[in-house]
């Protein structure tokens, strides 16, 4: 079992496994492509990226709800 925790731009990314992926305690669904062996979610739609921390990290950086952007 394995285990990374980061806090990235303000934000806490929190991956278990391999297969489970929150950022400040809410669980965030994506899509794993196994035959490109890449990672996407609906929260950035049209993008892959090479690994569930880097789509981690680009939606803390790359949207509204966990950028840290005041409305």
């Amino acid at each position: 079992m394995t285990h990374h925790t980061e806090v990235f731009e303000g934000g806490t990314i929190d991956i278990e496994d391999d297969t489970n992926l929150t950022i400040n305690g809410k669980e965030i669904s994506y899509v794993h492509d196994a035959v490109k062996n890449k990672w996407s979610s609906r929260y950035l739609p049209y993008t892959q990226y090479d690994s569930l921390l880097d789509l981690a990290r680009a939606i803390i950086r790359d949207t509204v709800e966990f950028s840290g952007v005041k409305e």
